[in-house]
């Protein structure tokens, strides 16, 4: 029998060669982007110059062009503002106001990301496959540390600051100060924006639960929005975004080498995350729970949406379906509250609750796999960064990964090449690897999704 890629005779014995396949080839047919890519990466290429030309436009267009000012200024400026001094309520007009600032975030953040921060990861001792990846958590830091700051402020000087039966006292009042609101839709156009990120980006493994977070955050805030209960949601985002800082400044600290310091930062995220979203989160659902209605909050029934009064010859259900979109069709019209309401709003909550759970159970399961002495497979932080290669070989050297110890806070790059014990750096994806095994310790299963945290906790590639 020939030996696999020898030359075989032919019929008519002619020494036929062999067809050899390479691996670009045949991950080139494979890998052929679809049109639609092909038009993400161009708006992913350009978006600097699409997302600053766009602005500079309606900017221009407002200072030279008085006449057109009355539909420039929707973008630049808050929109209605009411007759008591320095607040504002809500509108339709707020949607240019939000679709301004998608914008404008797409600009800040590819501008900060290619301009600022990459250029800064080198002096600073991040290693050059590390950049892009330095660069996008910069841009988090950069972004939570001004909003949760801002929301912090706005909490700590309110009525409501740590006492969530203040939330609902003052429903269904409009007015809310020009911060607040500035702080409120530029919050909602930044989920939007993370939506647009994570389709013109490079699609990863996480994008369907990542999509799925970043639509409910998005409902619930516009719900919140139109459904007035603002005070609600300055406490929710607080909650959330304090987590969402602690994250990438441990991946930061990672990828700066200081793992004293990361492994720090990680600890003090993890006990913010069980503290802000498994504990004040959970009473603050529990208190719409119990206070809703109550006699020093809301009041089940229908609401002038003017003038926030209670109708009194309206019921609270004035129809089976139809009354929960009034308020989206006219603010000032009739807004209700009732069960199907109240558990809507508590529904959506739990559903993002859910996935907080979900995720920080995979947490602790690594956490306790490390405290045991545990070990994981090598892990990948995104589906293009590994290589497409041909037969059933690479499937199995991948299935057989090289065991490697967790560490949380040292560990480098996305590149293909493995870090895992016995196995070389400059073997081919197509080898199978030896698997090195360590007495007294167990091996650690972990899932895709295990994976998929492993990276976005920043432990990617452990050494």
């Amino acid at each position: 029998m020939a030996e696999p890629g020898s030359s075989r005779p032919t019929a008519n014995g002619a020494v036929k060669e062999p067809v050899q396949k390479t691996h670009t080839e045949g991950s080139m047919k494979r890998q052929a982007p679809a049109p639609s890519r092909h038009f993400l990466d161009w708006v992913l290429k350009y978006q600097i110059p699409l997302s600053s030309s766009l602005m500079l436009f309606v900017i221009a267009l407002h200072a030279f062009s008085p006449q057109s000012r009355i539909y420039t200024r929707k973008f630049l400026q808050l929109s209605y503002p009411s007759n008591a001094e320095h607040t504002y309520t809500q509108g339709l007009d707020d949607v240019y106001f939000v679709f301004a600032w998608v914008v404008t975030f797409t600009a800040l953040r590819a501008f900060s990301i290619e301009h600022i921060l990459q250029p800064l990861a080198g002096p600073l001792g991040v290693a050059p496959k590390n950049h892009l990846r330095f660069a996008e958590q910069g841009w988090l830091v950069l972004y939570y540390g001004y909003f949760w700051t801002l929301g912090m402020y706005l909490w700590y000087n309110s009525v409501y600051w740590l006492n969530n039966a203040e939330i609902w006292t003052a429903w269904p009042a409009r007015e809310m100060s020009g911060l607040f609101k500035w702080y409120y839709l530029a919050q909602l156009a930044f989920w939007i924006q993370q939506i647009l990120v994570i389709h013109i980006e490079k699609r990863r493994k996480d994008h369907a639960q990542m999509l799925t977070h970043h639509i409910i955050t998005c409902t619930l805030i516009s719900i919140t929005y139109v459904y007035r209960y603002t005070r609600a949601a300055n406490v929710v985002l607080c909650l959330m975004d304090v987590v969402d800082l602690l994250l990438p400044i441990a991946k930061i600290l990672r990828y700066l080498r200081h793992e004293t310091a990361c492994n720090i930062a990680f600890g003090v995220f993890v006990v913010a995350w069980f503290i802000a979203r498994h504990v004040m989160y959970l009473m603050l659902c529990y208190d719409i729970w119990v206070d809703v209605p109550g006699p020093r909050t809301m009041l089940f029934g229908c609401y002038n949406g003017a003038t926030s009064e209670l109708i009194p010859d309206m019921p609270a259900h004035p129809d089976t379906f139809a009354h929960l979109l009034w308020p989206f069709q006219n603010l000032d019209g009739v807004i209700c509250l009732n069960q199907e309401v109240k558990y809507i709003f508590l529904g959506m909550l739990l559903s993002l609750q859910t996935l907080s759970m979900i995720w920080f159970g995979m947490i602790v399961k690594l956490i306790a796999g490390m405290v045991v002495g545990g070990k994981v497979e090598d892990v990948r932080s995104d589906d293009e960064d590994e290589e497409e290669v041909d037969g059933r070989e690479a499937a199995e050297g991948r299935r057989q990964m090289n065991v490697t110890d967790l560490n949380v806070c040292v560990g480098g790059g996305d590149e293909m090449e493995s870090m895992s014990v016995g196995l070389s750096k400059k073997q081919l994806p197509t080898q199978k690897p030896r698997v090195s095994v360590t007495s007294g310790r167990r091996r650690l299963g972990v899932t895709e999704n295990s994976k998929e945290l492993l990276n976005r906790i920043g432990c990617e590639k452990p050494i």
